[in-house]
């Protein structure tokens, strides 16, 4: 009898002690609870983590001082001639925009999310040209210029200045303030103009201008910020190479680095330096824009980019691809945007990118090697 009252007792004790250890495995780390355990969340499960403030618009890089955080972007012009290369700090922008001006040549417009990224040397700087008064307009940039097309009757670029109220600081005005010459390089004066990063900064606080955006409608695309994302492709798939024209005499050559996922920049056949550091010019992206480029028929023969059509044909290529996008522009002063062939905004990769503004009549003149 208590033979059999010791069994029971070490049964039930044993049954309790399997019972209490199922019970502590079951709300330990691997467990999944049922459909009829309710748990709340931690603030950590329940919130998603917050993109970086400091994202860079233009380049999706983290990498915006605090200053820049919510800023107009600014652009500066850049002269192109034979005489201006290498021009310095070709490699310091977000964005570089190349289009046609009169007598064949083309000029530039760096664009910077951040002023502070601005280099202590930038240039040649150079004039004004109403198309890009334009696009910067679209861009609610801050207009960085040394003279400009019109000045003597206030029509084309300092007509657009004055038209569209376009936050500008002029090295005509500036000159020896916030814009200065190089005695060093052996060519006429109006080839060594240049500005300063610190110079503008110090320019945008004298005259007063805002510097936040009024929206974030200003910009042309949108950046993935992981960097991973490869261009599906369209018909012409690879490009290793592209290469088009602006004018006889004046060409651009991208070739892709496979090592580095980028296109290095070439102006007839002659590789692109940053005069400042020696460095070569690449881009991790690149996107071609037709358009109806024609002479206003002047004495000077400037030019008139036709920017006002609906939209326009145009090619991103990035990463060894090329796909057939489509740009618009919402008149004279509307932001410039791009779309991929799904009609939605386009998302280029994380990086720098170069646009070139390229004449319609010369489509036939890109060439792709894949």
């Amino acid at each position: 009898m208590n033979n059999r009252f010791v069994r029971i007792v070490s049964f039930i004790m044993a049954l309790s002690l399997i019972m209490l250890t199922f019970a502590s495995c079951k709300n330990g780390p691997d467990y999944e609870p049922d459909g009829s355990t309710t748990t709340e969340p931690t603030t950590e499960e329940s919130t998603t983590e917050a993109l970086p403030k400091n994202i860079n618009p233009l380049t999706g890089k983290a990498d915006l001082s605090d200053s820049a955080i919510g800023a107009r972007p600014v652009a500066i012009m850049v002269e192109n001639s034979p005489s201006a290369r290498p021009q310095w700090g070709m490699s310091t922008p977000d964005v570089i925009i190349e289009g046609l001006v009169e007598g064949g040549i083309t000029r530039m417009m760096w664009v910077y999310a951040d002023a502070e990224d601005i280099p202590e040397k930038v240039g040649p700087t150079r004039s004004a040209r109403h198309d890009f008064v334009e696009i910067a307009a679209g861009l609610n940039a801050i207009y960085v210029h040394w003279g400009g097309s019109g000045r003597t009757n206030n029509t084309l670029a300092y007509g657009a200045i004055k038209k569209y109220g376009i936050d500008n600081i002029d090295g005509m005005t500036y000159s020896g303030t916030y814009f200065f010459r190089d005695t060093t390089r052996n060519v006429s004066s109006e080839h060594r103009g240049y500005t300063k990063g610190s110079s503008i900064q110090k320019a945008i606080t004298k005259l007063g201008y805002e510097t936040k955006a009024k929206d974030n409608n200003w910009m042309p695309y949108k950046v993935l910020l992981d960097g991973q994302r490869m261009p599906y492709g369209d018909a012409s798939g690879s490009c290793s190479s592209i290469t088009f024209t602006y004018s006889s005499s004046y060409n651009r050559t991208f070739k892709y680095d496979a090592e580095n996922k980028t296109y290095d920049c070439y102006m007839n056949s002659t590789l692109c330096k940053d005069g400042s550091t020696g460095e070569k010019v690449s881009v991790e992206n690149l996107i071609i824009m037709l358009c109806d480029v024609k002479s206003l028929g002047d004495a000077k023969g400037h030019q008139e980019w036709n920017m006002e059509v609906s939209q326009g044909d145009a090619k991103y290529v990035s990463q060894g691809y090329g796909e057939a996008i489509t740009w618009k522009k919402d008149g004279k002063t509307g932001a410039l945007k791009f779309y991929g062939k799904d009609g939605q905004e386009l998302t280029v990769n994380q990086g720098q990118t170069f646009i070139a503004v390229v004449p319609e009549k010369n489509r036939s003149l890109t060439t792709v090697i894949e």
